[in-house]
């Protein structure tokens, strides 16, 4: 007999998974060889949780969603680690972005003089990310409020589903696109931030089995409630970066 690493519970040696916690008997010492295959069976396998929840967030993202809430846990991938994936991807984007391909992210091609450079804010992206998760759940939470179908802590976990799939959807389009075409980041980004609050109501819709009509008129009311935030945040950001010499008057000054 023998014991799971993981658990603790008593095992045969000829298990090859644990039958209380599922966990799998690993028997040979870690090399760069055993490394690599665990690595293309959890990553590149297509038949893989990972693969799986990025391909099924297109066709039915409301079984991925309510069957973590309902309890289906081991099929696809948890909102947790789907969304921090996201987040690491997006932030090696930013850097791809502003250190390899020169892009000004927060600067207008038409008069970048006249634009104080902000690019610093993409510093601090993945803390961002995280800090505007719960306020997404909050809009659609508040949207949502008369279908009394999900609580606060659910309208979480369908938002960290949709921002890391639209997330993910950015690192694929940005990298090839940037890399070879010259496009002013500001406005491909209002574009993109267009198209990916209408894939996060089309989730909704299908999460709600909700009309048309219904789905447009929560969609515009988030798109004011966004705008709204968005001021804020800015104006934040901003004050911020005046307090710690990010920003200076003379930065709005023409040149």
């Amino acid at each position: 007999m023998t014991h799971c690493k993981n658990c603790g519970h008593s095992l045969r040696y000829d298990f090859s998974y644990c039958p209380n916690c599922g966990a799998k008997i690993i028997k040979n010492r870690l090399t760069l060889k055993n490394i690599g295959q665990d690595l293309s069976f959890q990553v590149f396998n297509l038949d893989n949780t990972f693969l799986k929840t990025f391909r099924h967030m297109f066709s039915k993202p409301e079984i991925i969603i309510q069957g973590f809430i309902s309890g289906a846990r081991k099929k696809y991938m948890n909102p947790v680690s789907y969304f921090a994936i996201a987040i690491t991807l997006s932030g090696l984007l930013f850097y791809v972005l502003r250190n390899w391909y020169n892009v000004n992210l927060t600067q207008v091609n038409g008069n970048p003089e006249n634009t104080p450079n902000m690019d610093f804010i993409f510093d601090y992206q993945a803390l961002i990310s995280y800090l505007m998760m719960p306020i997404y759940a909050l809009m659609t939470w508040v949207l949502f409020l008369d279908k009394k179908k999900l609580n606060y802590t659910e309208h979480l976990v369908a938002n960290a589903y949709v921002t890391a799939q639209v997330s993910f959807l950015q690192v694929l389009i940005c990298l090839p696109l940037f890399g070879f075409f010259d496009i002013d980041y500001q406005t491909f980004n209002w574009f993109y931030l267009l198209l990916s609050i209408i894939f996060q109501f089309y989730v909704f819709k299908k999460l709600f089995e909700i009309g048309m009509g219904s789905t447009l008129l929560r969609a515009l009311g988030y798109l004011v409630m966004f705008g709204i935030i968005f001021m804020a945040i800015g104006i934040v950001v901003a004050l911020l970066a005046f307090m710690t010499g990010k920003l200076n008057p003379e930065d709005f000054v023409p040149k």
